[in-house]
């Protein structure tokens, strides 16, 4: 009867609601979307900037094309779209939480055959 002990005596979950929660947040705060989309909106506003303040810097190696101005902006319209991609369809926190208690029953089988 160990596993009624840590599955409760209802048969809910291994996790508490306080975990859940958090490994919902973890899991969004950690999404590959929105990193990336700060990373291209971080870079995009410096090489703007670049091309902003130095147009003329590289224009006689790209035949007359501002590609620093050009290119942060590009980078800057990628970076949105993640990040709207990001919070219109956030992560299912049902999906979050079943794989949050897949990995607790997990750890919990490799501990009791550790035990052993």
């Amino acid at each position: 009867m160990a596993e009624d002990t840590n599955t409760g005596a209802s048969g809910k979950g291994l996790l508490t609601q306080a975990e859940k929660d958090q490994a919902v947040k973890a899991a969004r705060r950690n999404d590959l979307r929105l990193l990336i989309g700060v990373l291209f909106v971080i870079y995009g506003v410096i090489v703007t900037l670049v091309g902003i303040v130095d147009p003329a810097a590289d224009v006689a190696k790209t035949g007359g094309i501002a590609i620093n101005l050009w290119t942060g902006i590009i980078m800057l319209i990628v970076g949105v779209l993640f990040l709207v991609w990001n919070f219109a369809r956030p992560l299912a926190a049902e999906d979050i939480i079943a794989s949050a208690e897949a990995s607790a029953a997990k750890a919990q089988v490799q501990h009791e055959v550790g035990k052993k």
